[in-house]
Formats: structure tokens, sequence, C-alpha cells
């Protein structure tokens, strides 16, 4: 895991070097194709397919935090009883990874749709045109990141624990 955040800190200082080196004319085209994305994002925000996606995330968050906290209930209910309180760790346990799993899947979808959206497709095609060697270099971070993050869910789950955040970064 050293080596992977080895190589995310040598991405950002590459990519912070190549942001250093624009001109002016560069910096003023570079502000306004970050704010035609952010444009574009907020206006596929209110699409049917975003607004869809979304609100499949609230409705599944809500039922798997009513699941959790019934499943917390009967944690605490059972102490007393060995048996029943190590079924009920297990259903805990067995319902917290799957609303992981579920939400998971549900933020994809919600970025998805979003990454779909014609406007948005537009405004980071633009972005790419615009800057390629910027867009390489946060797609490399960005790959970086993701393999960071595997790498520490891989470390988390085989009983190890790590106190490095999870690694986020602003969409392309």
């Amino acid at each position: 895991m050293q080596a992977d955040l080895q190589t995310v800190q040598a991405d950002r200082d590459k990519l912070r070097t190549d942001l250093q080196a624009f001109t002016t004319d560069q910096k003023t085209t570079y502000r306004a194709d970050q704010q035609a994305i952010r444009d574009a994002i907020k206006a596929a925000s209110s699409t049917t397919a975003v607004t869809n996606a979304r609100n499949t995330l609230e409705t599944d968050a809500a039922t798997w935090r009513t699941t959790l906290h019934d499943d917390f209930a009967a944690v605490r209910a059972d102490r007393g009883d060995a048996t029943k309180f190590a079924a009920d760790q297990a259903k805990l346990a067995q319902d917290k990874a799957a609303a992981k799993t579920a939400l998971d899947a549900d933020r994809a979808a919600v970025q998805t749709a979003t990454d779909n959206d014609a406007g948005v497709k537009a405004a980071k095609a633009k972005f790419q045109t615009d800057f390629p060697t910027i867009a390489a270099d946060q797609a490399k971070l960005q790959s970086d990141l993701d393999q960071l993050k595997k790498d520490i869910e891989a470390q988390n789950t085989s009983g190890t624990t790590t106190t490095a955040p999870t690694p986020t970064t602003t969409p392309v």
C-alpha cells in the first residue's frame, strides 16, 4: 500500500506541475472548461435518469437504515442469550455487507446517469480536447486512487486495519 501512496503522490505532483505551467490564456480556458463541467453536472442533476437513480439511492438508504436499526435493537435486546446474540450479530454483519453493496451500486448508478448525460459528456470532451495532458494526468491519478482504495478495502477485509482515508478526486 505504501507504493500506492507514493504513486498517487507522484501523480498529484505531475498534475500540479502541469497546471502551474499554464499560460494566462490557458488558465482562463481551464477555469471556463471546469465551470462548464460543473454547470453541466448541475443541469444533469434534474434529468429523469439522475433523479430516478438518486430517488432509488435515497429509498434504499432509508430501507437499510431501518433494517440496520432493527438489527442493532435485536443485538441489544438479546445480550443475555448467547445463542440469540451470536445469531443477531451474524445477521447484522450480513445486513451491513448487503447494505454497503446495494448503496455502492446505487451511488454508482447516480454517477453513471450523470456521466451519460449529453451535456456532461460534451463539457468533458471539450475539456479533454483543450487540455489532453491534464485530462491524462487526472485519469491516471483517478486510476491510482481507485487502486489504492481497493488495496485499503482488501487490507481491511483481511482483518488488518488502517487509518488511511478513502481517496477521492474531482471528476473530469
